[in-house]
């Protein structure tokens, strides 16, 4: 049983971390609560605590005196620091002092804090254990500098350098390659996929070590429990390109993740590295259009254009046919403003605060007021900000309108309402069968012609086109399964013609089912 001691002379955030998660089941216990940092310390002698948990601005002894002093007398203890937004300088003092890490007051969750202490945990057990302990102090020095920095943190390159003088550090001083690695989307990710997330950072751990050849020397230094950096040196670009591809492919294979990377070109002198580091944080961000599990060299040149709002009227068209309710018209300009926004490789900042302007208006409409009752919204802003690539922000935009429109639908006439959802509920339970208008108007009493008019009427859309929306986009999902073959998914959405299936895929996602499956599946550099 780990013992935590936390400091912070708030009571109500000694309290809240207290109760924020269950310690026991991580197998640590709170000990003790204290409110300043003479107490933390005085506790800390009498019970030595194998983790700390303090605030950075206390009375008596401030945070960083505390961790300067627990580390001066042991280096086993794990300190996490507790800040403000505007506690930069002091977080950055905290982690030269020897905090393992930091936590912020303000955006702290749960499941934040119960990864950390798996972190947290898994440096107190000493998994390096073919390290010695001047060498994990070492990676672990590296670690920090390069987690502030990431941060935008101030963040000189000297303190960068000084730290890389360290022996372990010496075979990278002349030809090395830098690769950062992350899962993506990893915050969207942890509300679904990723069920236990407190142990993901082993499993990456795991799956790289096997992957990288024994003979090959290379450093591993996790930034978080999803991302990190690689250094090689002595190798080939080509080999280090293809090892991180296999990793990518491993890591999709055996955790059903995306994981990708960024190789920076091979340096000559360790000089570089701040640079080079600089340069790997960029091109990630950049990976936007690239899509999930992709590796790229940080030296291929990703230029963004600006959104200029006179140029565009993507908006106000959309915000005309919601207030229409012309439903159909509504999921066209959808798909053009987004086909606009890849074409142009918008920058993607641009294209989030562009989508949260559309969704902001649409939540202020009259037409769907009370939509924002039962549709979370604020959620909706956190997965698209989130989004960290193109496909996953279409997705996030896709559903949310996908929602809009079954509102518009649901606030229709009562008179033909009840009739039009049980239309639309029996074409969702027929998807594998050939529906035809035929065989929905016999289901319910109408004539083909009545039930067309009525039903684009009502939606604002074609029963035909509506149909075969939906059997597309089952389609999509069965071919990310690859038991079946292309034709096995055809005929599970009613399809006897393959060829027939293509054309509809086709015009529906702009690519074919062949096209799409590969696009689906990340290979290795040959």
């Amino acid at each position: 049983m780990y013992k935590v001691l936390i400091a912070d002379d708030e009571n109500l955030i000694r309290i809240t971390l207290k109760n924020m998660i269950d310690w026991k089941a991580l197998d640590c216990e709170v000990i003790a609560l204290a409110k300043d940092g003479q107490e933390a310390y005085d506790i800390y002698c009498a019970a030595h605590p194998e983790i700390v948990i303090t605030d950075l601005k206390m009375p008596k002894m401030d945070g960083i005196e505390l961790i300067t002093k627990i580390r001066s007398e042991n280096t086993n203890t794990q300190v996490i620091a507790l800040s403000n937004y505007s506690d930069f300088e002091l977080v950055r003092d905290a982690m030269k002092a020897g905090a393992f890490d930091y936590l912020l007051k303000v955006t702290l969750e749960e499941k934040e804090l119960e990864t950390i202490i798996e972190q947290v945990k898994e440096n107190c057990e000493s998994q390096h254990a073919n390290i010695s302990q001047e060498e994990d102090q070492a990676l672990m020095q590296l670690r920090q500098c390069m987690i502030l920095k990431k941060n935008e943190h101030v963040m000189e390159e000297e303190e960068f350098l000084a730290t890389l003088q360290q022996p372990v550090f010496t075979p990278y001083h002349k030809d090395y390659q830098m690769a950062y690695f992350r899962i993506d989307n990893i915050n969207i990710l942890y509300e679904n996929k990723v069920r236990d997330h407190t142990k993901l950072k082993q499993n990456l751990q795991d799956l790289i070590k096997e992957t990288i050849p024994f003979s090959m020397p290379y450093l591993m230094i996790f930034l978080s429990n999803h991302s990190g950096v690689l250094m090689f040196h002595g190798e080939e670009k080509i080999r280090v390109l293809n090892i991180c591809n296999s990793i990518i492919r491993n890591i999709s294979q055996y955790l059903d993740l995306p994981l990708s990377g960024i190789v920076s070109p091979k340096e000559k002198d360790i000089s570089t590295f701040y640079q080079s580091y600089l340069d790997i944080l960029s091109s990630h961000e950049k990976r936007f259009y690239e899509g999930e599990g992709t590796l790229l060299l940080s030296e291929e040149s990703i230029d963004f254009e600006d959104l200029d709002m006179n140029q565009i009227d993507f908006h106000t068209n959309i915000f005309a046919a919601i207030s229409s309710k012309d439903i159909e018209q509504v999921n066209a300009l959808v798909q053009k403003t987004l086909h606009y926004m890849k074409v142009h490789r918008i920058a993607p900042y641009s294209v989030k605060e562009y989508i949260i302007f559309i969704l902001n208006n649409i939540e202020g409409n009259e037409i769907v007021k009370g939509m924002k009752e039962v549709y979370p919204f604020d959620l909706l802003h956190r997965h698209i900000y989130a989004s960290e690539t193109f496909d996953r922000l279409c997705d996030n935009v896709e559903r949310s309108f996908e929602e809009i429109c079954k509102w518009l639908w649901s606030t229709g006439s009562d008179k033909y309402k009840k009739n039009i959802m049980q239309i639309i509920a029996y074409v969702e339970e027929h998807l594998a069968q050939k529906v035809t208008l035929k065989m929905i108007a016999e289901a319910f009493g109408m004539s083909e012609s009545y039930l067309s008019r009525t039903f684009k009427n009502e939606t604002g859309m074609n029963l035909i086109g509506f149909i075969n929306e939906r059997k597309m986009k089952k389609a999509k999902e069965l071919l990310k399964d690859d038991n079946y073959m292309i034709k096995d998914v055809a005929m599970q959405v009613g399809i006897d013609d393959q060829f027939y299936f293509n054309k509809v895929f086709k015009k529906s996602f702009g690519i074919s089912p062949s096209e799409y499956r590969k696009k689906l599946s990340s290979k290795p550099l040959e």
